[in-house]
């Protein structure tokens, strides 16, 4: 059951009253308990709740904590405090509204016909013991109409509660519920229609109410609900779309729904356009801490261009960040718009000029497991500094980005300076540990079975729960038909307290190929450090032992491009390597799993043996990119390109089998068979009746490059469509790129975006391979995120 609010009372008496208190040190001579509702009040379990003391000065955040605390027991309708003159003090008295208790086995349901009782209790989610009010049933039996709507396509359903006191009896609080329903008749959607609209396509109103064409798949999978928040989303949208076309003055009136006798409704909306409007003369007044020639570099509308309410708006806050990034807190920026002649309208934007504010302390509030140090280190402002609205909205994006709160707030506190305000940092913490078991399929690693375990806010000096720590730890197991993984990762991201992050890997796998099985054991350790506008720089060291097992074919081949180079699956059996590499990244994705729009971009170089000891001297050089450009309806499309090259030095004169860079499959090249576009060796020999025959096998290559185009159509929440193309090759040579033997393709498919599992399945068509060789593999199953 979700809390109620707290009320405007409460707001209002903490931010005026209870701050000055707090500052004249009043101290509490009583506290009191007030029953404001009808159900009985255990007082002594209220008081039990509250840590605000008689004898204590007035602490404005106690009594804020003790307010969320009562109303978290879940007993209370409302909580409200107030202050009243006591001797030589103040008595603080509690106003407590308790609610009613449900004591009966399970609530009693009438006149549901097209919905069974099973699933209405699973929507209403009230049982035995809980404690409720009119707002929790209101909830409760909405939930239950909006299942109506959205599954059952019944727009006309109501609902009344019943509460029935235990035996008769009043006064008790406890009661038993009767939910009675009238499903009313089932009625279908026979259009929208609209007075007075001109300049609004159709596609644009049915957008605005989430109508589908039966041609969108969208729509085979959701239905429009057409409940009161949808039709007032739907208004705002259309109010939106003419302000956004200079429109200023649209007015759109609330949707009705007009159910008729043939069992059809009609969703009908009413529309005063107004004038589109251009813009004229655009101007600044009230200023008088900055000169109106360094403000004007904000107003960037242009004389007679339209007039879009965003962007008016937009100048607006970015004057107001002007003023905020410079300490001048409460700063007012009004656009005053004039409509003139000629269907212009003269912009004024209205300076209320704040007064320039430092900040005292910051203080942070709601960490109970997150130490202080974890917080205050993604906040950008600091005490004594001037008190920048930007850094401070800035340090909550970067608090929430941790995912470790549900929720991150700021907000000023008086103090007894002017001059000088507390910045208070309030975040309301979540669970941030996980642990997952599934199993799964995938066309290339076929059965898989995995167990993880993972915690985001890992400490590992945190006995006895080990969190709060900012670190992260990660524990997997995956077995399946061809790979067996297990690791242990560990992530502290800032190294003795410096913004440099340290990371160690432990892993053992092993993977079975048609011609081998490659198992590698090793660790790894990284330092990485953050630099300005979104990049970061990696320098890790990997030392590994590789093993190539249950190899098959013993022969010796040549490569089908140039037979006089020669190649065996048999070299490198064992080996260990130890590496350096050093990579940059720019991340500037709005979602590291599913993005919508961004880029996320890399280079990396690296070196296997040489100085650093081990059995072989190998280099690897390489870059990739990836776009997400938002369009229209939340679709999206992604452009991927990745070049990458590798090659021996020293005494190495082959790179082996398990470095050398293959293509095809579902993370390269869909709808070719897995690692099987690129480089082939064939194997020739003659038979004892002299036919003479050829077994041809790839070998990856020294060099490769390919770029993906996805094409993403949301359809439900975790649910995309997609359409893609392919294209790519790899080489025999080191640096070596040909743009004239690309292998590509295209095709569909479907993305399960379910946390900790996604799923992807695809569909290619080959459209030109690289070689006669090649073999196709038409559908991809996937178990992870988009490339």
């Amino acid at each position: 059951m979700k809390l109620p609010r707290l009320s405007v009372l409460f707001l209002f008496f903490f931010t005026t009253i209870f701050a000055l208190s707090a500052e004249e040190n009043l101290l509490i001579r009583e506290i009191r308990i007030s029953n404001v509702g009808t159900v009985p009040l255990d007082e002594q379990f209220v008081l039990s709740h509250i840590k605000t003391k008689t004898g204590s000065v007035i602490d404005s955040s106690l009594i804020s904590s003790d307010i969320k605390r009562l109303l978290a027991t879940e007993r209370f309708s409302s909580v409200v405090t107030v202050m009243e003159p006591f001797s030589n003090g103040v008595a603080i008295v509690f106003k407590v509204e308790p609610r009613q208790r449900f004591v009966g086995k399970e609530i009693e349901i009438e006149g549901n016909e097209k919905l069974s009782e099973r699933k209405i209790h699973s929507l209403v989610s009230i049982k035995t013991g809980d404690y409720i009010d009119k707002h929790i049933l209101d909830i409760a039996g909405g939930k239950v109409v909006e299942e109506y709507r959205s599954r059952k396509r019944m727009h006309n359903v109501s609902f009344n509660w019943e509460i029935i006191p235990v035996d008769g009896v009043v006064n008790t609080g406890n009661v038993l519920l009767k939910l009675r329903i009238s499903e009313g008749a089932k009625y279908s959607f026979a259009g929208i229609s609209v007075e007075g609209a001109q300049n609004i396509p159709k596609s644009q109103l049915k957008w605005a109410f989430s109508i589908r064409s039966w041609w969108n798949p969208v729509g085979w999978f959701s239905r429009p609900k057409f409940d009161s928040v949808e039709l007032l989303s739907a208004q705002q949208k259309i109010v939106t779309f003419y302000r956004e076309k200079g429109f200023l003055d649209a007015q759109v009136s609330v949707p009705e729904i007009e159910y008729k006798a043939d069992k059809t409704f009609v969703i009908k909306l009413r529309i005063s356009e107004g004038t589109s409007y251009r813009i004229g003369n655009v101007g600044i007044s009230g200023n008088k801490l900055f000169p109106e020639s360094e403000l004007k570099n904000f107003l960037k509308l242009k004389s007679s261009s339209l007039a879009s309410y965003s962007d008016i708006q937009q100048i607006s806050q970015n004057i107001r960040d002007f003023y905020g990034s410079r300490g001048y807190v409460n700063t007012s920026v009004k656009a005053a718009i004039y409509p003139t002649s000629n269907d212009l309208v003269d912009i004024t934007y209205v300076i209320t000029e704040g007064s320039l504010m430092n900040i005292r302390n910051v203080i942070i509030r709601g960490n109970h497991r997150t130490k202080d140090k974890v917080i205050r280190r993604e906040v950008l402002v600091y005490p004594g500094e001037i008190y920048n609205e930007v850094k401070i909205r800035t340090s909550e994006r970067r608090l929430t980005n941790l995912g470790y709160f549900e929720q991150v707030r700021s907000y000023p506190e008086a103090t007894r300076l002017p001059d000088m305000q507390d910045l208070v940092f309030e975040v309301q913490e979540k669970r941030t540990g996980q642990f997952m078991i599934g199993a799964g399929f995938s066309s290339v690693d076929k059965m898989m079975g995995f167990v993880e375990i993972s915690q985001g806010n890992f400490d590992i000096k945190g006995w006895p729960y080990f969190t709060g720590g900012g670190q992260k730890l990660n524990l997997r197991a995956q077995a399946g038909t061809r790979r067996q993984d297990y690791s242990i990762s560990f992530v502290e991201p800032w190294l003795f307290d410096y913004s440099l992050s340290f990371g160690l890997d432990l892993y053992n796998s092993k993977y079975s190929y048609t011609e081998y099985d490659v198992s590698k054991q090793g660790f790894a350790l990284s330092l990485g450090k953050s630099l300005p506008f979104a990049n970061r720089v990696t320098l890790t060291y990997r030392l590994e032992e590789t093993k190539i097992s249950d190899i098959i074919d013993t022969n010796r081949y040549v490569f089908i491009d140039d037979e006089s180079k020669e190649f065996y699956f048999t070299r490198d059996k064992q080996r260990s390597s130890s590496s350096l590499s050093l990579s940059l990244s720019h991340d500037t994705r709005n979602n590291p799993f599913v993005p919508t729009k961004g880029v996320k971009a890399s280079v990396f170089g690296e070196v296997d043996g040489g100085i650093l000891g081990a059995d072989t001297d190998i280099y690897r050089l390489g870059a990739q990119s990836s776009w997400y450009f938002p369009l229209w309806f939340k679709h999206v499309i992604s452009l991927r390109v990745k070049y990458e090259t590798v090659d021996t030095f020293a005494e190495t004169e082959e790179v082996p089998i398990d470095e050398r860079l293959f293509m095809g499959g579902g993370r390269t090249l869909r709808g070719f068979q897995y690692r099987d576009v690129g480089p082939k060796v064939a194997y020739r020999y003659t038979d004892s009746d002299g036919n003479l025959h050829e077994q041809v096998r790839s070998a990856g290559g020294l060099s490769m490059a390919m770029a993906n185009a996805e094409y993403w159509i949301p359809v439900v929440k975790g649910i995309r469509l997609a359409a893609f193309f392919d294209i790519g090759n790899a080489w025999m040579d080191p640096f070596d790129f040909r743009g004239d033997d690309m292998a590509y393709s295209t095709g569909v498919g479907i993305r399960f975006d379910i946390p900790g599992f996604p799923i992807r399945i695809d569909r290619g068509w080959i459209l030109k391979k690289d070689d006669e060789y090649t073999d196709e593999d038409k559908f991809v199953f996937w178990v992870g995120y988009d490339f």
